[in-house]
């Protein structure tokens, strides 16, 4: 069976520890079997530090898209989509792709969005440091 979950939440609410957990569970950590998609992936310089850059994070998107396809066209059984995905049209192109292609989607909200003591854990934990305002901002924004 052939699977997508698209993960959605607030930075630092938990998604990647949930794919990495779905992987684990799923297919057994074999990188044979899955793919997880994350545009903060392309933030990464070759030290493997992460600087944000607003101007490069359409392009970023797009290359995620491009490789999150790939993925699906390879036939590759679980593939995940590990982004914040505030809003809706945020991940339709991923949806649309997957349903395309076979795949069984499912949409993952990852922890609290709206609870206030949670989005100020979320900013202590969150590891690109994005600010507490920028968060909440987030959540206020959320389509669901």
């Amino acid at each position: 069976m052939k699977q997508v979950f698209i993960l959605r939440g607030l930075p630092g609410s938990g998604k990647s520890n949930y794919a990495q957990n779905l992987v684990d569970e799923l297919v057994a950590g074999d990188e044979t079997q899955y793919a997880i998609c994350a545009t903060d992936d392309y933030f990464y310089n070759e030290q493997g530090e992460y600087h944000f850059d607003k101007f490069k994070l359409s392009e970023f998107h797009n290359l995620n898209l491009a490789r999150y396809i790939n993925a699906l066209a390879e036939g590759i059984p679980l593939v995940i989509v590990d982004n914040t995905n505030i809003k809706k049209w945020e991940f339709v192109a991923y949806a649309q792709a997957a349903y395309a292609l076979g795949y069984q989607v499912k949409e993952v909200v990852v922890g609290e969005i709206k609870d206030k003591s949670l989005q100020h854990l979320y900013a202590k934990r969150n590891t690109h440091n994005v600010a507490l305002r920028t968060i909440s901002k987030m959540a206020y924004m959320f389509e669901w």
